[in-house]
């Protein structure tokens, strides 16, 4: 006799029957179209568009229902919809349920892997960090049981999709809660999936904007892994930093000017990450800010990791060099003073890719490239930070500057449709900053409240659930309601240029001249700009 497991009875009941509901074609049509607008690569790669209106056709009942309650959600709908939302709706809860149920008894099936991540990320855009990290751990986990993306090819749709599902929830993991991560644990990795191909460049890609030494698309011979690859491996770039935040966060900090430190383990980390990038996809050689609006639709599963790889490679480097890190936290945790050219370093970095952070996200604007992606806004957010600390600088030129960087980084996160409760908060946060700095002295100094700053950079969604605020006493640590005062002084070395009396105005007086010059640790951020470093060209990713 044959015995019908309890797990073959849930599997069963959602079988499809010809007297099942099932989803309109008009409905599928607009959930593929939604999903390939707003969510793939934003940021999980999970389903290719390419050919997904035929597959999804071959769910399961559950998979569909939950795709179309993510692809259509927070989309008008009119009476005549009204009654398909409410089905949809209603299945979803109920799918959602029977997902979990076979997870948790360990049904290692591709499906339901699936289903998981796309609750997952559902739960993060709705704001419910609690059910978004439990469904990560167990989409992570049954990942390990199911295995079967360690052994897959991409060139096969089966592969392909099985790999797409191993990556989706490896970013889930590094992205929103890389504190708590399985699967980058494991030693062998499965290949990554197919990449869309980079669009033609446009006709014409002037060169005078750029500096005459910068190498050339045509000096580069090496064969390039994909813009899929170089998203994926950014995002766990992204996580390492985010991680390392935390630990300096609640007080566990090494002297970062050592050799053997983790700013420097992830410092290795970047280069490798840079060394294999493709001229290719650099900024210059892909015409970004030359693009239109039907360019960027039209491409859009080349343009989505690529923006998303270029976000968070510049924005984790301005994060893991912040000044607030180098320049108050570390500071009052009593580490070892850090040698000037160190701190020089990290002062340069964190200006540099904040600045084009705040370029990409202009160009977004511009050029019409509408941004759903949730980790996109975390990093806009927390790379916001920086340019909100220059802009007190006692230089005028790059005070000004700082403050258009951060007026650009504001109008991105407000620009982008339908906001997350995360995401509101997140701006919500960044004008209290601005509130509370806004009585800043003549003299540079402001005062506000370092947990803010943390709840910005220091973006794992664990911290929404259980929050950790550092107490008085702690190493490096402060209450959540104790204020800082900071001075805005950001060069530690001797500039080479000429000495300021003799740049300046002879009605700025002597005074200031030698509040300048008083010390090697007084500057003004102006001969940041001056070094051939910052002329308006990359030196990673452009």
């Amino acid at each position: 006799m044959n015995r019908v497991s309890i797990n073959d009875e849930v599997s069963l009941s959602w079988l499809p029957s010809a007297t099942e509901a099932r989803p309109s074609p008009d409905s599928l049509d607009h959930a593929v179209e939604e999903y390939r607008r707003r969510l793939y690569f934003q940021p999980l790669p999970l389903f290719n568009p390419e050919g997904l209106r035929d597959r999804i056709e071959r769910f399961p009942m559950f998979l569909q229902w939950i795709f179309l309650a993510l692809a259509l959600s927070n989309l008008p709908y009119d009476s005549s919809s009204a009654k398909e939302a409410d089905l949809i709706h209603s299945h979803a809860r109920s799918a959602r349920d029977m997902v979990l149920e076979l997870a948790m008894r360990g049904t290692a099936q591709l499906e339901i892997s699936q289903a998981l991540c796309l609750l997952a990320l559902g739960d993060i855009l709705e704001g419910r960090p609690a059910l978004a990290l439990m469904t990560i751990g167990a989409a992570s986990r049954l990942e390990l049981v199911r295995g079967a993306g360690y052994s897959e090819s991409p060139h096969s749709p089966q592969g392909d999709a099985s790999l797409r599902c191993y990556w989706s929830i490896f970013i889930l993991e590094k992205g929103f809660a890389p504190r708590f991560t399985l699967l980058s644990q494991t030693h062998t990795k499965p290949e990554y999936p197919r990449s869309a191909r980079e669009p033609s460049p446009p006709a014409y890609l002037g060169d005078e904007e750029y500096a005459p030494d910068l190498e050339s698309i045509r000096d580069d011979l090496r064969t390039d892994p994909g813009i899929t690859s170089h998203a994926v491996r950014a995002v766990s770039f992204c996580g390492d930093v985010i991680s390392y935040l935390h630990a300096l966060h609640i007080g566990k900090a090494d002297n970062p000017a050592d050799t053997n430190s983790n700013f420097y383990q992830l410092t290795n980390t970047l280069y490798d990450l840079e060394s294999r990038l493709g001229h290719i996809h650099f900024v210059r050689n892909v015409g970004f800010s030359e693009r239109t609006p039907e360019e960027f639709e039209r491409h859009r599963e080349y343009w989505a990791p690529w923006l998303l790889f270029q976000i968070t490679a510049h924005a984790t480097q301005g994060l893991l060099n912040h000044p607030f890190i180098h320049l108050v936290t570390l500071r009052r945790a009593n580490r070892p003073s850090q040698p000037r050219l160190f701190l020089q370093q990290t002062v340069d970095q964190a200006m540099f890719h904040s600045a084009w952070v705040a370029r990409l996200v202009q160009t977004c604007i511009d050029r019409g490239l509408m941004v759903y992606d949730p980790l996109i806004g975390d990093l806009v957010a927390a790379t916001a930070t920086i340019p909100w600390l220059f802009q007190y600088a006692r230089d005028a030129k790059v005070s000004e500057t700082s403050k258009e960087n951060y007026r650009k980084c504001i109008e991105f996160l407000e620009s982008m449709p339908d906001p997350s409760p995360r995401s509101i908060h997140k701006r919500e946060l960044l004008h209290q900053l601005q509130t509370m700095s806004s009585q800043a002295q003549d003299n540079n100094m402001i005062s506000f409240q370092p947990s803010k700053i943390w709840q910005l950079i220091d973006s794992d969604i664990m911290d929404a659930v259980a929050p950790q605020p550092t107490v008085d006493g702690a190493q490096g640590g402060q209450s959540d309601a104790s204020k800082t005062t900071v001075s805005v002084q950001t060069t530690f070395v001797h500039p080479v240029g000429e000495r300021r009396t003799d740049q300046r105005q002879t009605s700025l007086g002597d005074s200031m001249t030698a509040d300048i010059y008083e010390g090697l640790e007084q500057y003004s951020l102006d001969s940041i700009f001056s070094q051939p470093m910052f002329i308006d060209h990359a030196w990673l990713h452009v």
